[in-house]
């Protein structure tokens, strides 16, 4: 939590150029220990705007301050005297925190400071939500849903060979795009510092993999159609139900690779320049991706035998297939 109320009125009031937040959703091991910086607070058309970014985890610093805001992969803006909490970017550069976790300490802030989440919808998963859910990744999370109801998806089973081969084949049509974007994360990486363990190689990645899965492998027959995008609520106010509630949610499990290929050697970390060669590697790329789908499936089915679409993106692709085709880049294994 912001650890006073002291604090919180200057945090609130945008006269802080630094704070840190205490995670509160570890069970277990060491507390995460966020600290935020802000860019600059300004008048613009006569309103204060405080631009944050998160600057470092524990006291490591993930990034090294730039007047860019792209460059921040977690950042939002205040407008002190609307209030409203601008938000567009949760994505975490470094690995061990989630871009729930942000929500989480977001949500927090707007609670203590009365503001409200007004959001810019840029989530690489909303697209997924919308067709289980019909409903936007932050209105998933921000309001209270339903789980328990008769969500059209459960009629659908996704069979294993036919989902396979649809998505590996839609994967190589995309496999260019994919390289160049690997090599714009590794030059991120490397012009600020931060070493080939910690770089997230997948970084902007896996709205790919997320929509060529969803849309074109996934038999929506039985329920009509791929389900059309709706337009997300924009605004939020968060209650102390809605605080409960969100911070009782834990981050979800990745599947290691290590555990599904004991071959995996943890000591021998690639080089930057190892991954470069690799990365553009269309034979290995493919070949690499292929066994990674293959061993995620059959972890999958050993939770569930008869997978919905649900079941792929929380089971599979989430804690699965993207995580691990990051760790697959940075280490020598014998897949």
């Amino acid at each position: 939590m912001i650890e006073s109320c002291f604090r919180t009125f200057f945090i609130c009031h945008g006269q802080v150029n630094e704070f840190v937040w205490k995670c509160p959703t570890i069970s277990g091991g060491k507390a995460k220990l966020l600290k935020f910086r802000t860019f600059s607070t300004h008048e613009v058309m006569g309103s204060s705007i405080s631009h944050w970014y998160l600057k470092s985890i524990n006291e490591i610093d993930i990034v090294k301050m730039d007047p860019r805001i792209v460059v921040h992969q977690v950042q939002f803006y205040v407008k002190i005297y609307k209030p409203i909490i601008f938000l567009s970017r949760l994505y975490p550069t470094y690995p061990e925190i989630s871009g729930f976790e942000i929500l989480q300490f977001i949500a927090n802030l707007a609670f203590q400071c009365k503001f409200f989440i007004n959001v810019i919808d840029g989530s690489d998963i909303s697209l997924i939500y919308n067709a289980l859910y019909g409903k936007s990744y932050y209105e998933y999370h921000l309001e209270a849903v339903d789980l328990s109801q008769n969500f059209l998806f459960k009629k659908i089973v996704v069979k294993k060979k036919t989902f396979l081969d649809c998505f590996e084949t839609q994967i190589k049509y995309f496999i260019d795009i994919l390289s160049v974007l690997f090599l714009k994360n590794i030059r991120v990486c490397e012009n600020a510092f931060v070493s080939v363990e910690l770089c997230v190689i997948t970084f902007e990645t896996h709205h790919i993999f997320y929509r060529r899965s969803f849309r074109s492998c996934i038999d929506w027959s039985r329920v009509g159609r791929f389900p059309r995008k709706i337009h997300p609520r924009s605004k939020f106010e968060i209650t102390s139900e809605d605080l409960s509630r969100i911070m009782k949610k834990q981050k979800q499990p990745n599947m290691n690779f290590v555990e599904l290929n004991r071959k995996l050697d943890k000591k021998n970390l690639k080089t930057f320049d190892e991954i470069k060669t690799q990365i553009f590697d269309t034979s290995f790329l493919i070949k690499s991706f292929s066994n990674i789908f293959e061993l995620c499936f059959v972890e999958l089915e050993k939770q569930k035998s008869d997978p919905n679409p649900e079941d792929i993106f929380k089971l599979y692709l989430r804690p699965c297939v993207l995580p691990n085709i990051n760790l697959f880049f940075k280490y020598h294994t014998a897949i």
